[in-house]
């Protein structure tokens, strides 16, 4: 990553590169874990003050998007934790709803599907739990590795080809294979 290493070694042209490649990447999937637009623009914003602030310590990394999504989800789930703490509410991490945002490319596509296949492929989506969406987004819609979703979802690499599979298995059991052909192969 020549950006990256650039961005560490003082470059504020590629910092500027890295925001603005990653920003919306990362509100969209900041949406993902909570609705609250105002927490995820200034997790989002923090996040980029800090690693400026601490570019110099930052070590080599293969994948500047899964660094940057583990350390927005961090921030999210330990704002979320305090202002649950706040309003005297436990937060679990497995409780939140992690909601499947589709763009706009993807209606596109999903247009040209009957109407039938629609309501099938919105009941498959549906029926999958929020830790399932959220592994099956990761997986296939952002395009982390096993390995990436399995330290984003705090599980073992097991448990991640485990839920992803059962995820798959739930989708097979309501689409057909061409919309889950169109799911499988779309990417933003």
């Amino acid at each position: 990553m020549d950006a990256w290493k650039d961005f560490r070694s003082d470059s504020q042209q590629a910092f500027a590169y890295l925001y603005d490649r990653y920003v919306v990447v990362l509100y969209h999937y900041g949406n993902r874990l909570t609705p609250n637009r105002e927490l995820i623009e200034d997790c989002i914003q923090d996040l980029f003050i800090e690693l400026w602030q601490h570019r110099h310590q930052l070590g080599d990394t293969n994948s500047v998007k899964f660094y940057l999504f583990k350390a927005l989800k961090r921030k999210i789930v330990k704002r979320l934790v305090s202002l649950r703490k706040n309003a005297s509410e436990l937060f679990q991490p497995e409780a939140y709803d992690f909601e499947i945002v589709l763009s706009p490319e993807f209606e596109l596509i999903t247009q040209q599907v009957s109407q039938e296949q629609k309501e099938r492929m919105l009941l498959a989506l549906n029926s999958l739990t929020p830790r399932q969406k959220e592994a099956i987004t990761l997986k296939f819609y952002d395009g982390l590795s096993y390995q990436e979703v399995a330290s984003l979802m705090a599980m073992s690499v097991r448990s991640a080809y485990n839920l992803i599979y059962r995820a798959i298995d739930v989708l097979k059991t309501h689409l057909d294979k061409v919309v889950l052909l169109l799911l499988a192969i779309y990417r933003p």
